[in-house]
């Protein structure tokens, strides 16, 4: 059995090489010699050219006959963990203070997790050394994570979760300080749920009570300004006598007041014209004459239900669906990898290697820049990082619950998750590979697509709440994942 010195500096040592790399994008970042747009740029190309890349070129020679079933057992997991975080961030949601537009966002945020750059990164450099084998177990680990991601896009976009962040971000939900409003449990959605069917309890609103408060400030502010322009204009009255002196009308001090007074006022908005509002009218008129006279075709309604299947349409999952069957397929794969050793028939180029290794070769080499590029972006990112002052305005003890819940309780259930489903036969003992793989991925921090994904939705694209959560759990995760690493080597 390993000392415990080697299994902490088995975990520790690939963990540094990724601290440095997300260091060098934090400080290129600083300096503005990676700015917000060459980051929009690079991440484009990490997700849509060298991830698929990557894949295709480890998933093609990793997957055969024989360990295909390991997409049950690795599905199953993947949903497992994203169901218990999305609990966990329910129950800290009503527990907690969280500020009103960050509602579903914390549940979003503990339920989804980052299973493409860094686990990558992790499982490529562990599964070079002992007790994993480095000819084969490197792709292998790149092939079970691509499973993970997979999983990650069915939740995250065809399943509403990506959708689902908008609801923070609607027209009456409160934004800014007047988010900030600590509200009891009866106020939150569940809570109130309780309180009012169950409890038979009148729920209070905060959050209405503050808003009421804010228009009233609001109209005495401008009561207040309207009193100012009438004084301004009885002043501006007071002078008109003195320009019939210079031979002006009795009418014409009124032109000239207005003439002097329209620079400093702005001017009232007409309101819309009944032509428009009749027109808004028949055009809502025609078009429900029209769905009523023409019906939508058969092929229509296809395509509604199906319109929403294009979310899963990326291109990670579609170079899984070219990928698995060409693995799968002895004679196809033949023409990429070597399989004599399999038994797979015997294809040979000029050079007396498969016809289209180049192809193997070519996504290798694009998908080498996947990794350290993704953590330079994660570097980037903390450094644009915009945390709120003072520091008492965060949700602390929602932060600090969500990382222990991620960071610390999830990796304790994967563990012993992984270890049942080995003792059910579920997982082959010898798989060590994919018992690590699935071991590791319990314990990574919020994905950073969150991130893109709340600022489109923000009215004024701020994500600081989201971005302080990311902060701790990517601080913490160094510790966290370390230990895990340490405790999965030890397992297997």
């Amino acid at each position: 059995m390993p000392s415990a010195a080697f299994l902490i500096y088995s975990g520790v040592m690939p963990l540094l090489k990724t601290f440095f790399t997300i260091l060098a994008g934090y400080v290129l970042a600083k300096i503005d010699y990676f700015p917000k747009a060459a980051s929009r740029g690079a991440s484009e190309v990490t997700m849509n050219v060298a991830l698929p890349a990557l894949i295709f070129a480890n998933v093609i020679p990793a997957f055969t006959p024989s360990n295909i079933s390991a997409l049950g057992p690795l599905f199953l997991v993947a949903f497992t963990y994203q169901s218990i975080g999305f609990f966990c961030g329910l129950v800290i949601r009503e527990i907690c203070y969280v500020p009103r537009n960050f509602w579903q966002g914390i549940i979003v945020m503990t339920g989804m997790s980052n299973w493409g750059n860094l686990p990558n990164a992790v499982v490529l450099s562990i599964t070079q050394q002992p007790p994993f084998n480095p000819e084969t177990d490197p792709n292998l680990g790149v092939s079970y994570v691509s499973i993970f991601i997979v999983a990650y896009h069915i939740v995250f976009w065809l399943g509403g979760a990506a959708h689902s962040i908008s609801w923070d971000y609607q027209p009456g939900v409160p934004q800014g300080e007047a988010a900030e409003v600590h509200v009891s449990w009866k106020e939150k959605p569940v809570g109130s749920l309780i309180a009012r069917y169950i409890l038979h309890e009148e729920v209070p609103n905060s959050f209405s009570r503050s808003h009421t408060n804010t228009i009233k400030e609001k109209d005495d502010i401008e009561k207040s300004m309207s009193e100012k322009e009438k004084g301004v204009v009885a002043g501006s009255a007071a002078e008109v006598p003195s320009h019939t002196e210079h031979g002006t009308s009795p009418s014409d001090p009124i032109q000239h007041l207005s003439a002097s007074a329209a620079p400093s006022a702005v001017p009232p908005v007409p309101p819309p014209t009944p032509a428009i509002s009749m027109r808004d009218v028949d055009t809502q008129s025609i078009t429900q004459r029209s769905a009523t006279l023409n019906p939508p075709t058969l092929l229509q309604k296809i395509w509604r239900i199906v319109r929403p299947l294009r979310a899963i349409v990326t291109p990670v999952t579609c170079t899984l669906a070219v990928s698995l069957p060409i693995a799968l397929i002895q004679p196809l794969k033949a023409l990429f990898v070597d399989v004599s050793a399999t038994g797979g028939p015997h294809f040979r180029g000029p050079d007396g290697r498969p016809p289209l290794a180049f192809l193997i070769d070519t996504a290798s080499f694009m998908g080498g820049i996947t990794v350290p590029l993704a953590l330079i972006l994660l570097g980037a990112s903390f450094a644009r990082i915009k945390t709120p002052s003072p520091l008492s305005r965060l949700p602390l003890m929602a932060m600090f619950l969500s990382t222990m819940a991620k960071m610390v309780m999830l990796p304790v259930i994967g563990v012993f998750l992984v270890q049942a489903m080995t003792k059910a036969g579920l997982v082959h003992k010898d798989e060590i590979a994919l018992r690590f793989v699935m071991m590791f991925l319990s314990g990574t921090p919020t994905a950073v697509n969150q991130l893109i994904v709340a600022s489109l939705y923000s009215p004024d694209g701020n994500v600081d709440n989201l971005s302080a959560f990311l902060l701790v759990q990517y601080i913490f995760m160094f510790i966290s994942s370390s230990a895990l690493t340490a405790v999965a080597l030890l397992l297997l």
